[in-house]
């Protein structure tokens, strides 16, 4: 019955993430960069939200991709949980690669990235 529960879980998150709102915070001429405010969650302060880039030209491949990030707003770092990349624009086309599995490493978010930028805006509405 556990196994049920999470299979379940699992494709109401894939599901969520198919549906989602995209809401466009930057863009650097190279990528855009969006993300999902239905999805962004607080707990003990971390943020986690599902951020979509999508790419002006190919790299490696890969158009576009989505992740699961998680944001530690006192300690200003950050990890991905999950992600996918798309061989076309806007997580349409062939899955190119994925990671399931979360990162146990936090990387610093750099001042000036747009995981600082995403970070502190999400840390500033939820803290």
């Amino acid at each position: 019955m556990k196994k049920i529960g999470l299979v379940i879980l699992y494709w109401v998150g894939i599901f969520s993430v198919a549906q989602a709102e995209w809401v466009l915070y930057g863009d650097n001429g190279k990528a855009a960069f969006y993300y999902d405010p239905s999805s962004v969650l607080l707990k003990n302060n971390r943020v986690s939200v599902w951020e979509m880039v999508d790419y002006s030209f190919p790299l490696r491949g890969v158009l576009s991709n989505k992740s699961h990030k998680e944001y530690d707003c006192v300690k200003l770092t950050f990890r991905n949980l999950a992600g996918e990349f798309f061989s076309q624009k806007m997580l349409q086309g062939e899955v190119v690669s994925k990671s399931q599995e979360p990162e146990e490493d936090w990387r610093s978010a750099v001042k000036g990235t747009r995981n600082y930028e995403l970070m502190t805006m999400l840390c500033s509405k939820s803290i």
